[in-house]
């Protein structure tokens, strides 16, 4: 899986069965993709994913959509081989900006679970 990831982050190119899953929500200070993987929303946490390296990031976050806040809940970071490489696993509220990639897989996870406003 984190082969896949980081070649469709890299590049832009995606597999066919990838196409509905990952979501570009933004890109990082390289010009690398940062996505929601949509398969792993439940309720109003979700995950996004970067590369790090040579391998990926994957951030946790839990978004309060009736409130407009956010939450990171995890971080690991894994090796090119799929190998958790280190993990923090401090859970914190962090600004709820729109335009950031965490911003925009909120409004995404909101719209999907149909919370007015969003």
């Amino acid at each position: 899986m984190v082969g896949a990831i980081a070649i469709l982050l890299s590049s832009g190119s995606v597999f066919a069965q990838d196409v509905e899953r990952y979501i570009t929500v933004g890109h990082d200070k390289l010009g690398n993709s940062v996505a929601l993987d949509t398969e792993t929303i439940k309720g109003t946490t979700y995950k996004l994913y970067g590369i790090y390296g040579d391998g990926i990031f994957e951030t946790t976050f839990d978004a309060s959509c009736t409130e407009s806040r956010l939450f990171r809940n995890r971080i690991a970071i894994y090796g090119p081989e799929g190998q958790l490489l280190e993990e923090d696993k401090e859970k914190g509220e962090i600004p709820f900006v729109a335009s950031s990639s965490p911003g925009k897989g909120m409004k995404i996870v909101c719209q999907k679970i149909g919370v007015s406003g969003w």
